[in-house]
């Protein structure tokens, strides 16, 4: 709205706050789940929760594994998490590590992206620029924790003898492997984060949109 020479920013300035508020909660959103990746990294990684009070055995039992729906000992048998090979725990983890990662780069791009729409400017080259890298990282991020939780997966069951290490498997090598007797053991289905990686579809696709509106902007200012 103008008023005399004067230009109303009061559009502007609503959009700015608006964006505030935006980012305060996707911070938020974020923090929490990058701290709860994190935290389930580091318990698997160490077969330990990260705090035990009062004396309390802070080992976590091998059906922590994210990978594995079951894991029962033996009658009288002891077993961990922590007793587990080191291989089994550190591969395990990764997914939730690259979850992590993918949700902090896809939180820094798309708050980029609403920086540049809150200040008016969609189809700047730094708007389509985040867009495009924002898509990236939800796609490849997305992609990767999937293959890394396939992999921790088939390697589980292929060290226990339920894949491809069928008959090759010894009693001894199951125990030593998993740290324990046990006598039942359920591998759950590689999780695959089909949310994130429709968010990275959705991102590609606004990106091109993007791309098409910048291009008829400065078709638009060349005819001007």
């Amino acid at each position: 709205m103008v008023q005399g020479n004067v230009i109303d920013s009061r559009p502007l300035r609503e959009r700015q706050k608006a964006f505030r508020v935006v980012r305060a909660i996707l911070l938020i959103v974020a923090s929490f789940t990058v701290l709860s990746n994190i935290t389930q990294a580091i318990t698997i990684a160490t077969g330990r929760t990260l705090a035990a009070f009062g004396g309390a055995d802070g080992r976590l039992p091998l059906a922590h594994l994210p990978q594995l729906l079951k894991a029962d000992l033996y009658d009288g048998a002891s077993g961990t998490l922590a007793d587990a090979d080191l291989s089994l725990r550190l591969l395990c983890a990764l997914p939730a590590l690259i979850h992590a990662a993918t949700i902090v780069l896809a939180t820094v791009f798309l708050l980029r992206v609403l920086r540049g729409i809150a200040q008016a400017r969609p189809f700047d080259p730094f708007v389509v620029t985040n867009w495009r890298r924002l898509s990236l990282a939800l796609l490849i991020g997305g992609v990767s924790q999937a293959l890394a939780d396939t992999v921790a997966s088939v390697y589980v069951a292929s060290r226990i003898g339920l894949l491809f290490g069928a008959g090759l498997v010894s009693t001894e090598q199951q125990e030593r492997f998993l740290g324990g007797d046990y006598q039942g053991i359920n591998i759950n289905s590689p999780q695959w984060p089909v949310s994130i990686i429709i968010a990275g579809l959705v991102a590609l696709a606004l990106t091109a949109a993007f791309q098409a509106g910048a291009k008829l902007e400065k078709d638009v200012d060349g005819v001007v």
